[in-house]
């Protein structure tokens, strides 16, 4: 029997109904405890997008006193709260597009001995950049007094994920606390959209939408993110959960620096004001 074979965006469709309401828990003499690299490397750094979808930290620093925190996602997670509209422009006598962002908001997950959840946080995040066709979002979060302690590392821009080599898909699976999977690399060379996707053999499901992909650097010693869980394959209307596409990471420093957030991966830092294409000189 033929099956075709098909992608689905992981965002799509969520069929799970959240019934359990997690409570902010805190307390006064709380004691942060490691739970060791998996976790401060990998699971600490996702969050759940909304009520569906992935995140992750990848920067996190004080400048001029005020905190950046930034969160990458895909933009099929946060495209709903983006909107472009003709307006007309009296100035210049005639319709133009105005696009409008809608906040997000992104939540963690806070555990005791490591395994028991006892509640979320949330902070409201703003939509910086975004790329559908590359499938990508920049948020920042709006706190600038606090930021965020796990931060993912990233592959550095010229390596590539070995096809066999040991990885983890990280994120917020139809709407439940972030979780990891494992399995291996299997096939970087997928065209998709014009853009190159890369094969993991570690499950994904709905939601995983805009988590990551990890793989442990021997050399740097540390989990790293090798990609951005993006689409699941199918066949026919069944999801095949074990064969998930993920963006690699070359494609996110391309977005990165295209936006002018290039310092977020290693560049020099940016101050807000310069993160614009530079003027255009007049001609004479």
């Amino acid at each position: 029997m033929n099956m075709k074979k098909k992608s689905f965006n992981l965002i799509y469709p969520l069929i799970v109904v959240m019934a359990l309401v997690f409570l902010q828990s805190s307390s006064a003499n709380a004691v942060s405890i490691s739970c060791g690299p998996q976790h401060d490397e990998m699971l600490n750094t996702a969050v759940r997008i909304n009520t569906a979808g992935s995140g992750t930290v990848l920067y996190s620093k004080q400048h001029e006193g005020e905190w950046e925190s930034y969160i990458l996602t895909n933009f099929h997670v946060i495209g709903q709260k983006i909107t472009i509209k003709e307006i007309w422009d009296g100035m210049k006598g005639r319709k133009v597009k105005r696009e409008t962002r809608e906040p997000v908001t992104a939540f963690w997950f806070d555990y005791v001995r490591c395994s028991r959840s006892v509640g979320t946080r949330g902070r409201i995040a703003d939509i910086v950049a975004h790329d559908e066709q590359r499938d990508l979002a920049l948020l920042k979060l709006r706190d600038t007094e606090r930021g965020v302690e796990q931060v993912a590392s990233i592959l550095p821009e010229k390596e590539n994920p070995k096809l066999g080599q040991t990885v983890w898909a990280v994120g917020a699976g139809l709407g439940f606390p972030p979780s990891m999977t494992s399995g291996e690399m299997a096939f970087s060379e997928n065209m998709i959209d014009g853009y190159r996707y890369q094969l993991a053999t570690a499950p994904i499901i709905f939601g995983n939408s805009g988590g990551a992909l990890f793989a442990y650097s021997d050399i740097r010693k540390r989990y790293e993110m090798v990609g951005v869980p993006s689409r699941v394959s199918a066949a026919g209307f069944q999801a095949v959960t074990h064969m998930g596409w993920s963006i690699p990471t070359e494609t996110v420093y391309i977005f990165l620096k295209d936006n002018y957030h290039g310092f977020i991966v290693g560049e020099k830092y940016l101050k807000p004001e310069d993160r614009k294409p530079p003027a255009k000189k007049e001609e004479k």
